[in-house]
């Protein structure tokens, strides 16, 4: 009998501790300044001795400055107070993905869309379910109709692992990718025809930069009662390790979330809730000003990437670049490789985030980074590019 023997992927985690930080492209976390706010009102807090558990939904303060921020910035209205349940905070976007396999994909499937985010898979499979992939398709990843109803038609009927769920990560890691109002409409109408859940990531919602919005799955007609959104502070206010997050939707589905949330977690770290609770809404420009910093990275990097001989994805949004390497280098592992051991500088090849072998020769470079930070790693990948690796 012969066995099929799945293709290696590269280890995100493993190809940052080979990299010096000034040559870290790798992993996909801000690694800016805490904002002075921010970090103030932790240390009060922290010696104030409000140091012990809060409640397993999170600290009160919190929900309901992000019902705020909610209502604020994605024009839906979450009860912070409402019971049973409709937004707990998360020990991250993370945390919510957990209790959301936990609760509603046991010997289920959920769809994600390829290039995906690694532990959309990876929790699911985890905790029972499986993941099946729907690759997006030519260079725009653009999502066809007909192609997404055929695929959910047949998951949805089979009698092992039937489709539960849409995963839908807008804008995307690792591409950057924004679905547009009509592709969201398409899942949509698609969740609605097969019954299916939709479980909308919107991490990255506030790194949008061109003329395509960011939009709310949730925000569309029929959607409130069949989505469950999660998100998270992470890549935003520069706290990855706090692991602050959220999930909101319809009661029915959120409530029932709250069971692993306190299970796997207790609650989520109650001063640093608190903290944040004090600032999240307290500057209106935050996100704006976000924004328009990390145009300015976005830009400075393709400059150099392009001049390199980089083919860059038009993503629309700014935490990451995905890009078709140079010719005639054909595989990104083996350029990546060639990369750290020669010049001390990665990125993350492209087959990390795909099954299939049609992204081998791309690669996702995450820039958030301060801009001395960048321009040193971008630096070295000029200087080996321009100078030639050697096999």
């Amino acid at each position: 009998m012969v066995t099929e023997m799945k293709k290696a992927k590269p280890d995100i985690r493993l190809i940052t501790r080979l990299v010096p930080a000034d040559g870290n492209l790798v992993q996909g976390q801000s690694e800016l300044a805490i904002d002075p706010n921010l970090a103030r009102a932790a240390g009060e807090i922290i010696a104030a001795s409000q140091n012990h558990y809060s409640p397993a939904e999170g600290a009160r303060e919190l929900r309901r400055a992000v019902a705020d921020k909610i209502r604020t910035f994605n024009g839906i209205e979450v009860d912070p107070d409402a019971a049973p349940l409709e937004l707990l905070i998360t020990p991250g976007a993370t945390g919510g993905l957990v209790a959301v396999a936990d609760a509603y994909l046991k010997d289920s499937a959920a769809l994600v869309f390829e290039p995906y985010y690694p532990y959309h898979r990876r929790i699911i499979e985890e905790l029972g379910g499986r993941a099946e992939v729907l690759q997006l398709s030519g260079e725009t990843l653009g999502l066809e109709r007909e192609e997404l109803r055929a695929r959910c038609r047949e998951l949805k009927s089979r009698r092992e692992f039937p489709l539960r769920a849409i995963i839908v990560c807008t804008p995307v890691n690792p591409t950057g990718k924004i679905f547009t109002r009509e592709e969201l409409t398409t899942i949509a109408e698609v969740c609605q025809e097969f019954d299916l859940l939709c479980i909308s990531d919107e991490v990255y919602e506030h790194y949008v930069a061109g003329a395509q919005p960011h939009l709310s799955v949730a925000a569309l007609p029929g959607m409130r009662e069949r989505t469950v959104t999660v998100n998270s502070f992470s890549k935003s206010w520069n706290i990855s390790g706090w692991r602050l997050g959220y999930a909101y939707g319809d009661a029915k589905l959120v409530a029932p979330l709250n069971n692993a949330n306190n299970v796997f977690y207790v609650c989520s770290p109650t001063p640093l809730q608190k903290a944040l609770a004090e600032v999240l809404m307290s500057d209106p420009r935050y996100y704006a000003r976000l924004g328009e910093r990390f145009a300015g990275k976005r830009a400075r990097a393709v400059g150099v990437l392009e001049e390199l001989g980089f083919r860059i994805y038009d993503s629309g949004s700014t935490f990451y670049v995905w890009a078709r390497i140079p010719e005639p280098y054909a595989d990104a592992m083996r350029l990546n490789e060639q990369l750290i051991a020669q010049a001390g500088v990665a990125a993350v090849p492209g087959s990390a985030f795909t099954d299939s072998d049609r992204w081998d020769n791309y690669m996702r470079l995450c820039i958030a980074r301060e801009d001395h930070i960048l321009d040193a790693a971008l630096g070295k990948l000029h200087g080996a590019l321009t100078r030639g690796l050697s096999d």
